[in-house]
């Protein structure tokens, strides 16, 4: 029997970072719980890679992966189908072009993803979710939309 964060399979759901700040305790204990809103697993829709400078050295670039995926959880307070974009910053997309139109046009079978430390940031009225990491789950759409 699979626990509360693994597929049937044994696969990790996605994992979140810690809701607590100790700059702004009191919205961090007001903030629900990023699980809540947005699932554990998400439809990958696309997936690109993108330069960025560097914080440390503002000669370079590193490359940061940017993943448009869909809400898919059933129990979630975003409605299913809500679209969502994860940045994992360091890191290069899996997909490739040929892999995005496909499945742009319906013609690859649908990915299933869940993020490792993923996070929600807030800053001068933006905001957005960011990850260490991603991997594909092996487990179908329908089958992601209970866990």
């Amino acid at each position: 029997m699979a626990q509360d964060n693994t597929t049937k399979q044994g696969e990790l759901l996605s994992t979140f970072n810690d809701n607590s700040s100790k700059r702004t305790p009191i919205q961090s204990a007001l903030t629900r719980p990023l699980i809540e809103a947005v699932g554990k697993c998400f439809l990958l829709l696309s997936g690109t890679t993108e330069e960025v400078q560097d914080s440390n050295d503002e000669t370079k670039t590193i490359p940061r992966a940017v993943y448009e995926v869909r809400v898919i959880s059933s129990n979630t307070r975003l409605p299913i189908g809500t679209v969502l974009t994860v940045k994992v910053k360091g890191s290069t997309s899996v997909i490739t072009n040929d892999e995005n139109k496909k499945l742009l046009l319906g013609l690859a079978k649908n990915k299933v993803v869940a993020f490792d430390d993923l996070s929600h940031w807030n800053f001068n009225g933006n905001e957005g979710l960011s990850a260490s990491g991603m991997r594909v789950l092996e487990v179908s759409p329908q089958e992601a939309m209970n866990l």
